[in-house]
């Protein structure tokens, strides 16, 4: 975690930047006339999906480690770091058909091969989180845990490879990183979401790894009093 001081900066970064993403979104770039307003979810969209991709790969870090020093903190930060992941995949799988049935025509399309992985990805994330809390050990949900992450960040790699390894992967455009004609407006607002998101993955992280630390302490001192 942060010196607190650095979280203070973070959060304010975040009360800031984070309105003026959500009306830059709304206002400022262009709309594309074949997708109407509904194109502005993009910004949301795109943004939220980042994050859920990156979260899996932060949760295995956290098992590796507990796995290594056989310290259950470590196994909140990766269980936090998978509520996180889903939390955003949730925010995904919300605002994707919305976006998808005004730019195909259709809420979701089975035959793209990125809207196949991402199911994946959140069914791999439901899994991990029905396994915790069916195991009722704390020692053995933790190892268990630790090598599902490391699937979940497996099916993260594929989601993210879908559009780009797969010849023909559906509706889904290509990685909005290659495209450079996109205009100027709408790549700021892009790139000012992008850094909005993550602060709002951070501050979210934050309160919630502090939640279940406290939690945590509790049942020790619970388990002592017994």
């Amino acid at each position: 975690m942060l010196p607190k001081y650095l979280d203070g900066i973070l959060y304010g970064l975040f009360l800031i930047l984070f309105p003026s993403a959500v009306w830059m979104s709304l206002y400022y770039p262009p709309v594309i006339l074949e997708q109407g307003t509904a194109h502005r979810i993009f910004y949301f969209h795109v943004s939220s999906a980042w994050v859920a991709l990156y979260a899996p790969f932060f949760s295995t870090l956290g098992g590796i480690l507990y796995l290594k020093k056989k310290d259950l903190v470590f196994d909140l930060f990766s269980s936090s770091m998978a509520k996180m992941a889903m939390l955003f995949s949730i925010f995904v799988l919300f605002s994707g058909p919305i976006w998808a049935n005004s730019a195909w025509g259709v809420p979701w399309d089975w035959t793209d091969a990125r809207l196949q992985t991402f199911f994946v990805l959140v069914m791999s994330l439901f899994s991990y989180f029905v396994l915790r809390w069916l195991l009722t050990d704390p020692i053995k949900k933790a190892k268990i845990s630790s090598i599902l992450s490391i699937f979940v960040s497996i099916n993260s790699i594929l989601t993210w490879g879908a559009i780009r390894w797969v010849d023909n992967p559906g509706n889904h455009p290509g990685s909005v990183l290659g495209k450079g004609g996109m205009d100027p407006s709408m790549r700021l607002t892009f790139w000012i979401n992008i850094l909005a998101y993550h602060l709002l993955f951070w501050a979210l992280f934050t309160l919630l790894f502090r939640k279940e630390k406290i939690e945590y302490s509790l049942e020790i001192l619970r388990a002592g009093d017994d």
